[in-house]
């Protein structure tokens, strides 16, 4: 490829080689004829597969692939191998919808230069609920159809400026799945970076089950995140409000598919590990910005 890119699409793929080869045909035809881009596909399948065929359509493209999963931390190689300004993250089961997403991208981070992410509004194939775990808000009656400032982002297909990779770091290998971006928001947020909510962005997520553990079990390993993320990040007192009260919370919105006893030994076990993180509570800008939003902190 001759120049840099402007922009860098990563996918991190698992068991899902006949969604992957969708989403691939539908990504080709959006980009056809550019050549500001390139895209990364980052393998946590064990077998390799070859990818020649797949790739091919694209201006640039590499494969990264070493046989090991190793969760969605494995999403920080495509970000360390991209060369764009802009890094887009698709997930290998979404659909992205509207056709110049890489300009509309651009042109919101051109807009703002401290704008650290770009959530778009995403919808999940054949489920025509509101979806509140879709929402990057704690306020879940929020406007969908008008952008808003945010603090937090939700994955499937998503902008970050690369600078704020950089400056953060991406996402921590202590999440195998499971809430890594809220942990990532407050860390941004943190920086003094900003989050923008974009509906002209429009994504399908198909929610495929190849290659998720069952549901009970991906609620719990979710739950322990969130008493990780509010360990980690959350001050006095919202930190104990967090590790108290929202447990029932998630466990009502989960329709009581979650396993809460494994997910409180599962976090037992992560603060006696002892090279865990240590507790960095958000300051008070990074607070005051959540409110602005009209955020809460607790959740």
């Amino acid at each position: 490829m001759s120049g840099t890119p402007r922009f860098s699409i990563v996918i991190l793929t698992f068991a899902r080689e006949a969604i992957l080869a969708q989403v691939l045909d539908r990504l080709a035809g959006h980009l056809a004829g550019r050549s500001d881009y390139e895209l990364i596909i980052v393998d946590n399948n064990i077998e390799p597969v070859d990818r020649t065929a797949q790739l091919a359509p694209f201006h640039s493209a590499r494969h990264l692939w070493d046989g090991r999963n190793k969760g969605v931390v494995a999403r920080n190689l495509g970000f360390d191998a991209a060369a764009g300004e802009i890094v887009v993250l698709l997930d290998d089961d979404v659909f992205v919808d509207t056709p110049d997403f890489l300009d509309r991208f651009g042109a919101r981070f051109t807009a703002a230069p401290r704008l650290g992410c770009v959530t778009i509004r995403k919808y999940v194939k054949g489920d025509t609920r509101r979806r509140v775990d879709l929402i990057p808000h704690t306020d879940k009656s929020v406007d969908l159809a008008r952008p808003f400032p945010t603090f937090r982002f939700v994955g499937g297909c998503v902008g970050f400026r690369a600078a704020m990779l950089g400056e953060t770091g991406g996402f921590l290998p202590d999440f195998f799945y499971g809430l890594e971006e809220i942990e990532l928001s407050y860390r941004m947020i943190d920086r003094g970076w900003t989050l923008l909510y974009d509906p002209d962005i429009v994504c399908e997520e198909l929610e495929h089950p190849a290659g998720r553990r069952p549901k009970r079990l991906v609620q719990a390993d979710r739950l322990t995140n969130k008493f990780i993320i509010s360990f980690l990040h959350m001050p006095s007192p919202y930190v104990w409000l967090n590790l108290i009260a929202f447990p029932p919370y998630a466990y009502f919105f989960s329709r009581g598919e979650m396993d809460v006893p494994l997910a409180v030994r599962q976090f037992v076990a992560w603060l006696r590990k002892p090279d865990r993180l240590r507790r960095h509570p958000i300051g008070r800008a990074a607070r005051d910005y959540i409110r602005q939003c009209g955020g809460h902190l607790w959740r």
